[in-house]
């Protein structure tokens, strides 16, 4: 479910960007230089008023293959806005309530009419009950309405949370700014950072940690971490060796 909206998003956003040249776009390029040769480009793609996404594609050259990244880690963020539909990915807003956060990380997101939320990879329906202090959301399955939650939010103006959820068993979510994280059992279970330029997710059951950006990155296979030197040269260190890194802006298209 997850492959068709994101090709999807990626040739449209390639188009639209092409076709309007007054939307603020840019495409950047990284390279490591450590025992192996790895590369990235990263688009970051805007149309004015309807959309933004920021989409990246790596590959590393290793003695005997090519490694291409994964198609679920190519899009780092997506929102396509307008009045009464949302359609979006990784892309958290100033929602606050948890189950949304934790979703949009790994699935797309259609919201209509700002509280009404269908995810598109595991076909979730959730309905956000929202108020200015205190904020309820329920979601379910779509093909077994037995799994079913409840998130009882409060959230104060300086983008503070405190959630109760309400599943198998009762989690607590605790949400400041862009870091939300949650205990179950009195344990660490999950933590989430979540921006256009940082993003990180790390899950207790399973001992995965996914984190991208700039200056550190971490996958299944292999870390990196920049320590910029100039605005375009870093010193890295990573599992495979000491290197250095160059960040370059290939393009730019402004207003």
């Amino acid at each position: 479910m997850k492959r068709f909206p994101l090709i999807f998003i990626l040739i449209t956003s390639i188009i639209s960007t092409l076709n309007f040249a007054s939307s603020p776009s840019k495409v950047l390029f990284l390279t490591d230089f450590t025992q192996t040769l790895k590369n990235e480009f990263t688009f970051e793609l805007k149309f004015e008023d309807i959309y933004e996404t920021k989409f990246n594609f790596d590959f590393e050259s290793l003695e005997d293959e090519v490694r291409l990244s994964n198609v679920d880690n190519v899009i780092n963020y997506f929102k396509f806005d307008q009045a009464g539909f949302e359609f979006s990915y990784r892309n958290p807003g100033n929602r606050s309530d948890p189950y949304f956060l934790t979703e949009n990380f790994d699935s797309f997101s259609m919201v209509l009419d700002d509280y009404f939320v269908l995810t598109f990879n595991d076909l979730k329906i959730g309905v956000i009950f929202k108020e200015s202090l205190f904020n309820m959301s329920f979601w379910t399955e779509v093909i077994d309405l037995s799994q079913s939650k409840v998130a009882l939010t409060i959230e104060t103006p300086n983008d503070l949370g405190i959630s109760l959820g309400f599943e198998d068993i009762m989690k607590y979510y605790f949400r400041a700014g862009d870091l939300l994280f949650s205990l179950d059992d009195n344990a660490l279970d999950s933590v989430y950072i979540l921006n256009q330029d940082f993003l990180l997710e790390y899950n207790a059951s399973t001992q995965s940690l996914l984190v991208d950006s700039i200056y550190f990155d971490k996958n299944d296979e292999n870390f990196y971490f920049r320590i910029p030197a100039t605005k375009n040269l870093f010193l890295t260190y990573s599992n495979l060796g000491i290197g250095v890194s160059f960040y370059i802006e290939l393009l730019r298209e402004s207003n």
